[in-house]
């Protein structure tokens, strides 16, 4: 699954620029790659800019990142500015627009809208993934909507970058296939079963 916060933090950030103390002549304020943005620890990423005056890259806590309504780019604004002595009256003027949303839904249903391999017919937005709270626990609803089947997956599992998601959804599906198979038979037994005895 790789990271998808960092990714949509990314992108975002190379949107919004430029950024105060920024060199509007310079190609790197707005190169593809002038940031670079990774997990340290559970709960931490770094931001790497290679277009700033910064000497050092800045922390930024994961939990930030995870919250669909956060501006990244006005954090980030914000950061650079405190720096350059900006006043705070003069950095309302600086505010972008666009929320971080939802990456890891987002890359949940492109891994599983791109497989082919499941079982029915392939659909045009065959998945559909949705973040929920339950208590103070953060799920994501995963539905197939050829199969009409759910999955459900806490976001810190869903934040394990080796993450395979097509192979863990079909691990899931092939084992929720045997469970039906073995209620099915059941069934047919017990109806089998019911039918001889009425004869």
């Amino acid at each position: 699954i790789g990271d998808p916060l960092a990714r949509r933090a990314e992108e975002i950030l190379r949107q919004s620029a430029p950024y105060p103390g920024d060199d509007l002549t310079s190609e790197e304020t707005f190169a593809k790659d002038r940031f670079l943005i990774y997990r340290i620890s559970a709960v931490r990423h770094i931001i790497m800019d290679h277009g700033t005056h910064l000497k050092e890259e800045l922390e930024i806590p994961s939990f930030l990142l995870r919250n669909p309504a956060f501006f990244v780019g006005d954090w980030y604004a914000n950061r650079l500015a405190e720096d350059c002595e900006v006043p705070k009256s003069m950095r309302r003027c600086m505010q972008r627009c666009k929320p971080m949303g939802d990456p890891i839904a987002d890359r949940v249903e492109e891994i599983l809208n791109w497989e082919t391999r499941f079982p029915g017919e392939p659909i045009e937005d065959r998945f559909i993934c949705h973040r929920t709270a339950y208590g103070d626990d953060i799920i994501y609803e995963i539905l197939d909507q050829e199969l009409n089947y759910v999955l459900r997956a806490e976001d810190h599992f869903l934040c394990n970058e080796k993450l395979n998601v097509a192979h863990w959804y079909a691990k899931h599906l092939l084992k929720g296939y045997k469970r039906l198979n073995t209620l099915m038979l059941s069934k047919e037994l017990e109806w089998e079963n019911h039918h001889f005895r009425s004869l």
